[in-house]
């Protein structure tokens, strides 16, 4: 069963995900030594990257990989970068996360080299950020397209209904293995896709956001009204 936050001020929603977040990495941390948080990029995350860095989470523990990135060598607005800005840097300079436990992807190692280097930490995510765009897509996993790949890993794809054309995912299959999930929501473009979310007659194929729905411990997050 999904929990659900939602306020109008999308900064107190932001500070609640980053409680979600930091709670849920101790929890995990009590019966493993390390967690791999999945993070996504865009605006809808920049607020809550800022308030986790001030909680105090055991950043020697946590391992760092994105779910979904353009594959492009212009990686100034690539997902990690945009979270590297916003979260990361300022924990690595503080020393309380090394730089060994973030995990970009890189174009000239691939798709198969970073299912490596996830299964270093246990091949799956123990917690997932995401965030929906206005069809329902989560990562780069589209309604009645990427989402219906059968990949065990991650998916490839040069030409997304959305850009960048040419993408990297989390598979479906992935991201369902997850220990905990939170799906943001915000702003009025996203409304259909959160009622699409809240319906039972739509399916994930027709609106993917909905793969947090089988996630044990999962969270919809909203600043709709």
């Amino acid at each position: 069963m999904v929990t659900v936050i939602a306020n109008p001020k999308k900064e107190l929603c932001d500070k609640e995900v980053a409680k979600v977040i930091a709670k849920s990495i101790h929890k995990i941390l009590q019966t493993k030594d390390t967690v791999v948080l999945g993070i996504v990029g865009g605006r809808s995350v920049s607020g809550i990257f800022q308030a986790l860095r001030t909680k105090p989470v055991p950043w020697g523990h946590i391992h760092i990989f994105v779910v979904d990135e353009g594959i492009t060598r212009d990686n100034q607005n690539s997902n990690f970068q945009l979270a590297k800005k916003d979260f990361l840097d300022e924990l690595i300079k503080k020393g309380i996360l090394p730089k060994e436990n973030i995990h970009p992807f890189l174009i000239e190692k691939g798709i198969k080299q970073y299912q490596q280097e996830l299964q270093k930490y246990g091949g799956v995510y123990d917690i997932i950020l995401l965030s929906s765009g206005e069809d329902g897509h989560v990562g780069a996993l589209f309604p009645n397209y990427s989402v219906k790949d059968k990949g065990e890993f991650f998916v490839t794809m040069k030409d997304a209904p959305k850009p960048p054309k040419e993408r990297m995912s989390a598979s479906l299959h992935l991201l369902k293995k997850s220990k905990v999930a939170i799906v943001l929501f915000y702003g009025e473009a996203k409304r259909e896709a959160y009622d699409q979310f809240n319906n039972d007659e739509v399916s994930i194929i027709d609106c993917p956001a909905k793969l947090v729905l089988e996630i044990k411990e999962s969270f919809a997050v909203t600043d709709l009204e």
